[in-house]
Protein backbone atom coordinates (compact mmCIF):
# COMPACT_ATOMS: atom_id res chain seq x y z
CA UNK A 1 0.00 0.00 0.00
CA UNK A 2 1.46 3.34 -1.05
CA UNK A 3 1.53 6.12 1.55
CA UNK A 4 -0.48 8.33 -0.82
CA UNK A 5 -3.50 6.04 -0.42
CA UNK A 6 -3.41 5.80 3.38
CA UNK A 7 -5.50 7.89 5.80
CA UNK A 8 -7.59 9.57 3.11
CA UNK A 9 -11.18 10.86 3.14
CA UNK A 10 -11.08 11.62 6.86
CA UNK A 11 -14.23 12.29 8.82
CA UNK A 12 -14.44 15.91 10.14
CA UNK A 13 -14.77 14.78 13.77
CA UNK A 14 -13.11 11.52 14.75
CA UNK A 15 -15.05 8.80 16.50
CA UNK A 16 -14.19 5.40 18.04
CA UNK A 17 -11.33 3.79 16.11
CA UNK A 18 -12.81 0.31 16.31
CA UNK A 19 -15.72 1.44 14.15
CA UNK A 20 -13.30 1.81 11.23
CA UNK A 21 -14.94 4.94 9.81
CA UNK A 22 -12.47 7.73 10.63
CA UNK A 23 -10.54 7.43 7.37
CA UNK A 24 -10.01 5.23 4.33
CA UNK A 25 -6.99 3.10 3.38
CA UNK A 26 -6.70 1.60 -0.09
CA UNK A 27 -4.55 -1.47 -0.67
CA UNK A 28 -3.17 -0.43 -4.05
CA UNK A 29 -0.20 1.30 -5.63
CA UNK A 30 -0.30 4.82 -7.00
CA UNK A 31 0.54 4.42 -10.71
CA UNK A 32 2.87 6.44 -12.88
CA UNK A 33 1.13 9.49 -14.35
CA UNK A 34 1.47 9.33 -18.12
CA UNK A 35 0.04 11.76 -20.71
CA UNK A 36 -3.67 11.46 -21.46
CA UNK A 37 -4.10 11.36 -25.23
CA UNK A 38 -7.88 11.43 -25.63
CA UNK A 39 -9.85 14.63 -26.15
CA UNK A 40 -12.29 14.99 -23.25
CA UNK A 41 -14.13 18.10 -24.45
CA UNK A 42 -15.28 18.98 -27.94
CA UNK A 43 -15.46 22.77 -27.87
CA UNK A 44 -18.00 23.94 -30.40
CA UNK A 45 -18.02 27.49 -29.08
CA UNK A 46 -20.65 29.05 -26.85
CA UNK A 47 -21.46 32.71 -26.30
CA UNK A 48 -20.53 33.88 -22.84
CA UNK A 49 -18.32 30.85 -22.11
CA UNK A 50 -14.59 30.71 -21.57
CA UNK A 51 -13.27 27.15 -22.06
CA UNK A 52 -9.55 26.49 -21.61
CA UNK A 53 -7.62 23.20 -21.79
CA UNK A 54 -5.39 23.44 -18.71
CA UNK A 55 -2.89 20.94 -20.11
CA UNK A 56 -2.12 23.29 -23.01
CA UNK A 57 -2.52 26.72 -21.42
CA UNK A 58 -0.92 28.19 -18.31
CA UNK A 59 -3.26 30.19 -16.07
CA UNK A 60 -2.69 32.23 -12.94
CA UNK A 61 -4.82 30.32 -10.43
CA UNK A 62 -3.56 31.99 -7.28
CA UNK A 63 -7.02 33.43 -6.71
CA UNK A 64 -8.10 29.92 -5.65
CA UNK A 65 -5.85 29.87 -2.60
CA UNK A 66 -7.93 32.22 -0.45
CA UNK A 67 -11.29 30.75 -1.44
CA UNK A 68 -11.04 27.04 -0.73
CA UNK A 69 -11.65 25.55 2.71
CA UNK A 70 -10.85 21.94 1.84
CA UNK A 71 -8.15 19.79 0.28
CA UNK A 72 -10.60 17.06 -0.72
CA UNK A 73 -9.74 13.45 0.09
CA UNK A 74 -6.23 14.42 1.28
CA UNK A 75 -3.71 17.23 0.94
CA UNK A 76 -1.16 14.99 -0.78
CA UNK A 77 -3.58 13.82 -3.47
CA UNK A 78 -4.90 17.37 -3.84
CA UNK A 79 -1.39 18.66 -4.52
CA UNK A 80 -0.76 15.95 -7.11
CA UNK A 81 -3.97 16.74 -8.96
CA UNK A 82 -3.26 20.46 -8.72
CA UNK A 83 0.28 20.30 -10.11
CA UNK A 84 0.79 16.98 -11.93
CA UNK A 85 -2.55 16.55 -13.69
CA UNK A 86 -2.63 15.02 -17.17
CA UNK A 87 -6.07 16.37 -18.09
CA UNK A 88 -8.36 19.18 -17.03
CA UNK A 89 -10.49 22.10 -18.15
CA UNK A 90 -11.34 25.59 -16.99
CA UNK A 91 -14.92 26.71 -17.65
CA UNK A 92 -16.12 30.23 -16.88
CA UNK A 93 -19.58 31.67 -17.46
CA UNK A 94 -19.50 35.44 -17.93
CA UNK A 95 -21.61 37.80 -15.81
CA UNK A 96 -25.31 37.43 -16.52
CA UNK A 97 -24.89 34.63 -19.09
CA UNK A 98 -27.14 31.58 -18.84
CA UNK A 99 -25.44 28.60 -20.48
CA UNK A 100 -28.24 26.04 -20.46
CA UNK A 101 -26.68 23.50 -22.83
CA UNK A 102 -24.61 20.98 -20.81
CA UNK A 103 -20.86 21.10 -21.27
CA UNK A 104 -19.80 17.45 -21.40
CA UNK A 105 -16.38 16.16 -20.40
CA UNK A 106 -15.90 12.55 -21.54
CA UNK A 107 -12.98 10.96 -19.73
CA UNK A 108 -12.55 7.60 -21.48
CA UNK A 109 -9.98 5.04 -20.33
CA UNK A 110 -8.37 2.62 -22.79
CA UNK A 111 -5.17 0.59 -23.20
CA UNK A 112 -3.18 3.74 -23.98
CA UNK A 113 -4.88 5.86 -21.31
CA UNK A 114 -5.14 3.84 -18.11
CA UNK A 115 -4.46 6.71 -15.69
CA UNK A 116 -6.40 9.96 -15.47
CA UNK A 117 -5.48 12.71 -13.02
CA UNK A 118 -7.85 15.55 -13.82
CA UNK A 119 -7.97 19.13 -12.60
CA UNK A 120 -11.26 20.82 -13.49
CA UNK A 121 -12.29 24.35 -12.52
CA UNK A 122 -15.76 25.84 -12.96
CA UNK A 123 -16.41 29.54 -12.33
CA UNK A 124 -19.86 31.11 -12.60
CA UNK A 125 -19.64 34.89 -12.48
CA UNK A 126 -22.41 37.01 -10.92
CA UNK A 127 -25.96 36.09 -12.00
CA UNK A 128 -24.74 33.51 -14.52
CA UNK A 129 -25.62 29.84 -14.93
CA UNK A 130 -23.55 26.90 -16.16
CA UNK A 131 -24.20 23.17 -16.52
CA UNK A 132 -21.29 20.72 -16.59
CA UNK A 133 -21.43 16.93 -16.98
CA UNK A 134 -18.30 14.85 -16.33
CA UNK A 135 -18.32 11.18 -17.35
CA UNK A 136 -15.71 8.52 -16.52
CA UNK A 137 -15.91 5.23 -18.45
CA UNK A 138 -13.60 2.21 -18.52
CA UNK A 139 -13.94 -1.42 -19.52
CA UNK A 140 -11.65 -4.45 -19.23
CA UNK A 141 -8.55 -2.56 -18.12
CA UNK A 142 -7.16 -1.78 -14.68
CA UNK A 143 -7.86 1.95 -14.74
CA UNK A 144 -6.95 4.51 -12.09
CA UNK A 145 -8.55 7.91 -11.59
CA UNK A 146 -7.93 10.66 -9.10
CA UNK A 147 -8.65 14.34 -9.46
CA UNK A 148 -10.26 17.52 -8.20
CA UNK A 149 -13.16 19.57 -9.48
CA UNK A 150 -13.36 23.08 -8.03
CA UNK A 151 -16.53 25.13 -8.34
CA UNK A 152 -17.04 28.83 -7.63
CA UNK A 153 -20.56 30.25 -7.70
CA UNK A 154 -20.44 34.03 -7.42
CA UNK A 155 -23.37 36.22 -6.28
CA UNK A 156 -26.64 35.02 -7.74
CA UNK A 157 -24.94 32.38 -9.90
CA UNK A 158 -26.12 28.81 -10.48
CA UNK A 159 -23.83 25.83 -11.12
CA UNK A 160 -25.25 22.42 -11.99
CA UNK A 161 -22.57 19.73 -11.83
CA UNK A 162 -23.15 16.09 -12.78
CA UNK A 163 -20.43 13.46 -12.31
CA UNK A 164 -21.04 9.90 -13.52
CA UNK A 165 -18.57 7.08 -12.85
CA UNK A 166 -19.11 3.93 -14.94
CA UNK A 167 -15.77 2.22 -14.46
CA UNK A 168 -14.93 -1.49 -14.19
CA UNK A 169 -14.63 -3.91 -11.28
CA UNK A 170 -10.82 -3.79 -11.04
CA UNK A 171 -10.52 -0.01 -11.21
CA UNK A 172 -9.79 2.62 -8.56
CA UNK A 173 -11.37 6.05 -8.30
CA UNK A 174 -10.50 8.76 -5.75
CA UNK A 175 -12.44 11.92 -6.52
CA UNK A 176 -12.66 15.33 -4.82
CA UNK A 177 -15.20 18.10 -5.36
CA UNK A 178 -14.60 21.43 -3.63
CA UNK A 179 -17.12 24.26 -3.92
CA UNK A 180 -17.55 27.84 -2.73
CA UNK A 181 -20.90 29.64 -2.91
CA UNK A 182 -21.46 33.38 -2.44
CA UNK A 183 -24.63 35.40 -1.66
CA UNK A 184 -27.74 34.00 -3.39
CA UNK A 185 -25.61 31.48 -5.29
CA UNK A 186 -26.65 27.87 -5.88
CA UNK A 187 -24.80 24.64 -6.59
CA UNK A 188 -26.55 21.40 -7.49
CA UNK A 189 -24.48 18.21 -7.59
CA UNK A 190 -25.68 14.93 -9.09
CA UNK A 191 -23.12 12.22 -8.28
CA UNK A 192 -23.43 8.70 -9.68
CA UNK A 193 -20.91 6.14 -8.35
CA UNK A 194 -21.57 2.76 -9.88
CA UNK A 195 -18.23 1.12 -10.69
CA UNK A 196 -14.68 0.48 -9.42
CA UNK A 197 -13.22 -1.99 -6.95
CA UNK A 198 -12.46 0.99 -4.73
CA UNK A 199 -14.61 4.10 -5.12
CA UNK A 200 -13.72 7.04 -2.87
CA UNK A 201 -15.67 10.28 -3.16
CA UNK A 202 -15.31 13.55 -1.26
CA UNK A 203 -17.58 16.56 -1.75
CA UNK A 204 -16.89 19.62 0.43
CA UNK A 205 -19.03 22.74 0.02
CA UNK A 206 -18.57 26.14 1.68
CA UNK A 207 -21.83 28.11 1.89
CA UNK A 208 -20.14 31.39 2.69
CA UNK A 209 -22.84 33.65 1.27
CA UNK A 210 -26.18 34.71 2.70
CA UNK A 211 -29.12 32.80 1.18
CA UNK A 212 -26.72 30.44 -0.60
CA UNK A 213 -27.78 26.88 -1.44
CA UNK A 214 -26.04 23.55 -1.94
CA UNK A 215 -27.57 20.26 -3.02
CA UNK A 216 -25.93 16.84 -3.26
CA UNK A 217 -28.00 14.13 -4.93
CA UNK A 218 -26.18 10.83 -5.29
CA UNK A 219 -26.50 7.11 -5.95
CA UNK A 220 -24.07 4.24 -5.45
CA UNK A 221 -24.02 0.53 -6.17
CA UNK A 222 -21.85 -2.15 -4.60
CA UNK A 223 -21.53 -5.78 -5.63
CA UNK A 224 -18.99 -8.63 -5.38
CA UNK A 225 -16.25 -7.37 -3.01
CA UNK A 226 -16.40 -3.72 -4.04
CA UNK A 227 -15.71 -0.98 -1.54
CA UNK A 228 -17.61 2.33 -1.61
CA UNK A 229 -16.39 5.22 0.57
CA UNK A 230 -18.31 8.52 0.64
CA UNK A 231 -17.64 11.74 2.54
CA UNK A 232 -19.90 14.79 2.11
CA UNK A 233 -19.40 17.99 4.12
CA UNK A 234 -21.53 21.12 3.77
CA UNK A 235 -20.41 24.07 5.89
CA UNK A 236 -22.99 26.78 6.60
CA UNK A 237 -21.51 30.25 7.13
CA UNK A 238 -24.02 32.57 5.48
CA UNK A 239 -27.29 33.66 7.02
CA UNK A 240 -30.36 31.78 5.79
CA UNK A 241 -28.20 29.39 3.79
CA UNK A 242 -29.80 26.10 2.76
CA UNK A 243 -28.49 22.60 2.09
CA UNK A 244 -29.94 19.29 0.97
CA UNK A 245 -28.23 15.88 0.78
CA UNK A 246 -30.15 12.94 -0.69
CA UNK A 247 -28.37 9.64 -1.25
CA UNK A 248 -29.68 6.29 -2.47
CA UNK A 249 -27.69 3.08 -2.70
CA UNK A 250 -27.84 -0.67 -3.12
CA UNK A 251 -25.44 -3.33 -1.81
CA UNK A 252 -25.23 -6.99 -2.76
CA UNK A 253 -22.87 -9.96 -2.52
CA UNK A 254 -20.03 -9.07 -0.07
CA UNK A 255 -19.69 -5.39 -0.88
CA UNK A 256 -18.92 -2.69 1.70
CA UNK A 257 -19.90 0.93 2.09
CA UNK A 258 -19.16 3.82 4.41
CA UNK A 259 -21.24 6.98 4.13
CA UNK A 260 -20.19 10.09 6.03
CA UNK A 261 -22.53 13.07 5.73
CA UNK A 262 -21.80 16.22 7.74
CA UNK A 263 -23.77 19.45 8.13
CA UNK A 264 -21.64 22.05 9.91
CA UNK A 265 -23.40 25.22 11.12
CA UNK A 266 -20.80 27.88 11.88
CA UNK A 267 -21.23 30.89 14.15
CA UNK A 268 -23.09 33.59 12.24
CA UNK A 269 -25.15 31.25 10.05
CA UNK A 270 -28.38 32.49 11.63
CA UNK A 271 -31.50 31.14 9.97
CA UNK A 272 -29.63 28.40 8.12
CA UNK A 273 -31.40 25.13 7.36
CA UNK A 274 -29.94 21.82 6.29
CA UNK A 275 -31.08 18.28 5.77
CA UNK A 276 -29.53 14.97 4.81
CA UNK A 277 -31.08 11.61 4.09
CA UNK A 278 -29.49 8.34 3.02
CA UNK A 279 -31.21 5.06 2.27
CA UNK A 280 -29.59 1.76 1.31
CA UNK A 281 -31.26 -1.33 -0.15
CA UNK A 282 -29.56 -4.46 1.20
CA UNK A 283 -29.65 -7.37 -1.24
CA UNK A 284 -27.40 -9.82 0.62
CA UNK A 285 -26.86 -10.79 4.28
CA UNK A 286 -23.09 -10.61 3.72
CA UNK A 287 -22.81 -6.90 2.90
CA UNK A 288 -21.30 -4.42 5.35
CA UNK A 289 -23.18 -1.14 5.52
CA UNK A 290 -22.00 1.75 7.71
CA UNK A 291 -23.47 5.27 7.81
CA UNK A 292 -22.35 8.21 9.92
CA UNK A 293 -24.64 11.25 9.62
CA UNK A 294 -23.08 14.14 11.58
CA UNK A 295 -24.41 17.50 12.63
CA UNK A 296 -22.06 20.15 14.07
CA UNK A 297 -23.40 23.41 15.41
CA UNK A 298 -21.99 26.71 16.71
CA UNK A 299 -25.15 28.76 16.08
CA UNK A 300 -28.46 28.57 17.96
CA UNK A 301 -30.93 29.82 15.35
CA UNK A 302 -30.53 27.03 12.80
CA UNK A 303 -32.44 23.92 11.73
CA UNK A 304 -30.86 20.61 10.84
CA UNK A 305 -32.26 17.19 10.06
CA UNK A 306 -30.39 14.00 9.32
CA UNK A 307 -31.35 10.40 8.80
CA UNK A 308 -29.77 7.19 7.57
CA UNK A 309 -31.66 3.95 7.10
CA UNK A 310 -31.34 0.63 5.35
CA UNK A 311 -33.41 -2.44 4.72
CA UNK A 312 -34.28 -5.34 2.49
CA UNK A 313 -36.62 -5.04 -0.48
CA UNK A 314 -40.23 -4.64 0.59
CA UNK A 315 -41.84 -8.08 0.27
CA UNK A 316 -45.23 -6.55 -0.57
CA UNK A 317 -43.76 -4.62 -3.50
CA UNK A 318 -41.94 -7.74 -4.64
CA UNK A 319 -45.10 -9.87 -4.43
CA UNK A 320 -47.13 -7.28 -6.34
CA UNK A 321 -44.65 -7.07 -9.22
CA UNK A 322 -44.28 -10.86 -9.42
CA UNK A 323 -48.06 -11.21 -9.48
CA UNK A 324 -47.99 -9.02 -12.60
CA UNK A 325 -45.79 -11.51 -14.43
CA UNK A 326 -42.26 -10.39 -13.56
CA UNK A 327 -39.69 -12.89 -12.36
CA UNK A 328 -38.18 -12.34 -8.92
CA UNK A 329 -34.93 -11.11 -10.49
CA UNK A 330 -36.74 -8.71 -12.83
CA UNK A 331 -38.84 -7.38 -9.96
CA UNK A 332 -35.80 -6.75 -7.76
CA UNK A 333 -34.01 -4.95 -10.58
CA UNK A 334 -37.05 -2.75 -11.14
CA UNK A 335 -37.31 -1.86 -7.44
CA UNK A 336 -33.62 -0.91 -7.23
CA UNK A 337 -33.82 1.20 -10.38
CA UNK A 338 -36.95 2.91 -9.09
CA UNK A 339 -35.15 3.87 -5.87
CA UNK A 340 -32.41 5.50 -7.98
CA UNK A 341 -34.75 7.32 -10.37
CA UNK A 342 -35.37 10.48 -8.27
CA UNK A 343 -31.61 11.10 -8.47
CA UNK A 344 -30.80 9.95 -12.00
CA UNK A 345 -33.73 11.89 -13.47
CA UNK A 346 -31.83 15.06 -12.60
CA UNK A 347 -29.16 14.21 -15.20
CA UNK A 348 -29.60 16.55 -18.20
CA UNK A 349 -28.31 14.16 -20.91
CA UNK A 350 -30.65 11.39 -22.07
CA UNK A 351 -27.86 9.27 -23.54
CA UNK A 352 -26.05 9.18 -20.20
CA UNK A 353 -29.25 8.27 -18.37
CA UNK A 354 -29.63 5.35 -20.77
CA UNK A 355 -26.03 4.28 -20.18
CA UNK A 356 -26.64 4.32 -16.42
CA UNK A 357 -29.79 2.22 -16.70
CA UNK A 358 -28.03 -0.37 -18.87
CA UNK A 359 -25.02 -0.44 -16.53
CA UNK A 360 -27.22 -0.99 -13.45
CA UNK A 361 -29.17 -3.81 -15.11
CA UNK A 362 -25.94 -5.54 -16.12
CA UNK A 363 -24.57 -5.28 -12.59
CA UNK A 364 -27.69 -6.68 -10.97
CA UNK A 365 -27.61 -10.05 -12.74
CA UNK A 366 -26.43 -11.72 -9.53
CA UNK A 367 -29.23 -10.45 -7.31
CA UNK A 368 -30.68 -13.30 -5.24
Amino acid sequence: MTELLKDINKIPVRTWRWLGVNEKNIDAEFPEITPYHNSAFQNEGCEGLKAIDLTKNTMDLRFLENILISKGVSEKLFNIADSEFNSGWYFEAECGKKIKEPLILNYIFDENNKVIVDNNIIVAQENSEINVVILYKAKNIEAFHTGITRVFAKKGAVVNLTKVQLMDEKDVQIDSIIESVEDDGKVNNVLVELGCRNSVTNCNIDLKGDRSFAGIYSVYLGDKDRDVDINYVITHKGRNSLSDIQTRGALLDESKKIFRGTLDFKKGSKGAKGGEEEYTVLLSPKVRNRSIPLMLCEEEDVEGQHAASSGKIDENKLFYLMSRGLSELEAKKLIVEASFNPITERIPVEQIKGDISEYIRRRLVNVK
